[in-house]
């Protein structure tokens, strides 16, 4: 993420001014990062209403600073990043792969899973409703 950010600002940045000129969604994002930075990276994180891939080479476009714009990426992306983790050692413990050594039994697990799958999808709903107040950002097919 860190170096696409950094391409854009740099090496792609003209390509990347050109098709981010051509998105409404890219201009709203720009105008909320440009007043807060920091806060709107790490909404966008949690919230998938823009691809991630892509958008790293958008946000170095804007005005925000590498420190912020890579601490609120490591933020944004823990909680998803926890919840395909912990989705592999639930299906590890349900498939019998770890035997005897698991500490609970599978039903334990899959009920942390599903309780995480309800934060995350609780903390997205939440992330994108703070976008769209704060700078009309909207996830595709609400505009």
């Amino acid at each position: 993420a860190g170096v696409s950010f950094l391409i854009g600002r740099s090496l792609l940045r003209s390509w990347v001014e050109r098709v981010a000129g051509e998105s409404a969604q890219f201009q709203a994002i720009d105008r909320a990062v440009a007043s807060e930075g920091f806060k709107i990276i790490l909404l966008l994180r949690l919230s998938p209403i823009f691809p991630f891939a892509l958008s790293n080479y958008f946000y170095g476009l804007t005005a925000v600073e590498f420190g912020p714009y890579l601490a609120a990426t490591l933020l944004g992306f823990a909680p998803g990043t926890f919840l395909y983790v912990y989705s592999g050692e639930v299906a590890s413990v349900a498939a019998g792969a770890a035997g005897d050594d698991a500490a609970y039994p599978w039903y334990v697990y899959a009920g942390f899973l599903s309780v995480g799958a309800f934060v995350a999808a609780k903390v997205t709903e939440v992330a994108t409703r703070a976008l769209e107040e704060s700078g009309g950002i909207v996830a595709d097919g609400d505009d």
